[in-house]
């Protein structure tokens, strides 16, 4: 899924789940956010001269994937699930025990611990893992590892996620072809309505009915109406259209990537900026807190996923441990 999903969808969920519209926001801006958490750098605290590692949960260019830092993909994109689920059957019969499954075990435990966070970054965790669990639908049938069962048609080269198919899976209202599974005709909006109600009802259970006019029909109604009509092809169409309804059904901030960085640190470049060219830069910017940082909404980001990665770490150990694979040296 891309912006449309994670950021706008998410937050119209959230508000008509019982969320204030502050607390939409947050957790709105907090799932997109995932897959803009690019950089690795240190932040300096000047009182305490301490370094603050920052944790990444996205490479630069989600369609190049790198090798380092693997865990990435499986914690916070690609939830293991079920190989033996129905919609995982593949017309040459194989299964990868890393295949994502939509609404799986793990992805189901994330929202259920999630909701018991009682920490100053409850809202941001709750965003983290709304991302991950909603990429269950979209990233269904692709293992977050590297392995040629994500490979298209004949192209057996071990590839990572679905960069084999670049944009499809991720776009509103697409219509593609998986060739690799038996059901290969996929509806986007199909599955994309699934991953709302389900979220949904996972937000309606945060705010204890909060919201008593809550309906998941009306909203499916609603959202349907804002989807607007399916396409096919090479580019994403519509998406003017569509994101003024979304505007409509409750109005959000226009997204930047860096609003909650900057509001929280102060950054000296030198040279080129780390996050413009990293394998050009030569010498790194320097990065330290502004005050009051620790209520910042990028520390409590930062802790949330931080949280999550380890929540995974525990979960998914086991698993890797099957293949003979030591998540943590990845």
């Amino acid at each position: 899924m891309d912006k449309e999903f994670h950021y706008h969808i998410t937050g119209i969920i959230a508000r008509r789940a019982g969320f204030s519209d502050e607390e939409a926001r947050t957790i709105a801006h907090a799932s997109q956010l995932v897959d803009d958490n690019d950089t690795l750098c240190s932040i300096h605290d000047a009182d305490s001269g301490t370094e603050y590692e920052v944790y990444i949960s996205q490479t630069m260019d989600i369609l190049k994937p790198k090798r380092e830092l693997m865990r990435i993909y499986p914690i916070f994109h690609f939830l293991p699930g079920d190989p033996l689920a129905p919609s995982a059957r593949r017309s040459d019969g194989k299964m990868h025990i890393l295949t994502t499954t939509p609404r799986n075990n793990l992805a189901r435990k994330i929202m259920k611990a999630t909701r018991k966070e009682k920490s100053p970054y409850r809202l941001h965790r709750l965003g983290v893992a709304a991302h991950a669990f909603a990429d269950t639908w979209a990233h269904q049938n692709f293992v977050g590892w590297y392995d040629g069962i994500n490979g298209q048609d004949m192209n057996l080269l071990p590839n990572i996620g679905h960069a084999d198919f670049i944009n499809h899976p991720d776009w509103m209202g697409h219509c593609w072809n998986d060739s690799r599974i038996i059901n290969n005709q996929v509806n986007n909006h199909h599955r994309f309505l699934d991953a709302a109600k389900c979220l949904f009802q996972e937000f309606s259970l945060c705010t204890k009915g909060k919201n008593k006019d809550a309906s998941w029909p009306v909203l499916q109604e609603d959202l349907q109406n804002a989807m607007g009509p399916v396409f096919s092809g090479e580019k994403l169409m519509g998406a003017e259209a569509r994101l003024e309804k979304y505007d409509k059904l409750f109005r959000l901030p226009d997204y930047e990537p860096r609003t909650w960085f900057n509001s929280a640190v102060e950054t000296s470049i030198k040279g080129l900026p780390d996050d413009f060219m990293p394998s050009l830069t030569v010498f790194k910017d320097h990065h330290q807190w502004k005050g009051n940082w620790q209520n910042s909404d990028w520390y409590l980001f930062q802790e949330a996923v931080k949280a999550h990665q380890a929540f995974c770490m525990k979960e998914l150990t086991p698993l890797f441990e099957q293949m003979n694979v030591k998540l943590s040296d990845h």
